[in-house]
């Protein structure tokens, strides 16, 4: 195989990898979807939602605040969860630096080997 064809190659592996590894979308109910709630009734999505809330886990508790029509208590935690998604953004972001920062050295030495 020639140096064309096998940056090509290396690029084309390269970018395939950069897909394989991104990140999915989250999962996480929106402050908007009241459905991130497994409630069948406003009194037991108030009790799940403190239950949460106790936990640390304020997006779903928020989510079952908002499905009791606790609006209040629903923006306090989503309030709370703010950073904590910050975190994790954080890291992900971090990790994706990484990530591009190997794809560039691969790339730049498919670009050396080439030459």
């Amino acid at each position: 195989m020639n140096a064309s064809k096998r940056l090509l190659a290396s690029i084309v592996t390269l970018g395939i990898l950069a897909v394989a590894i991104a990140p999915a979308g989250r999962t996480e109910p929106t402050v908007g979807d009241a459905s991130g709630c497994a409630a069948a009734t406003p009194q037991q999505a108030k009790w799940l939602a403190h239950q949460l809330s106790l936990q640390g886990q304020y997006q779903r508790a928020g989510a079952c605040y908002q499905a009791a029509g606790d609006l209040a208590n629903a923006n306090e935690a989503f309030v709370k969860a703010v950073p904590a998604n910050s975190d994790a953004t954080a890291k992900d972001l971090q990790r994706q630096g990484q990530i591009a920062k190997t794809l560039l050295t691969g790339v730049q030495q498919a670009f050396r080997s080439s030459h």
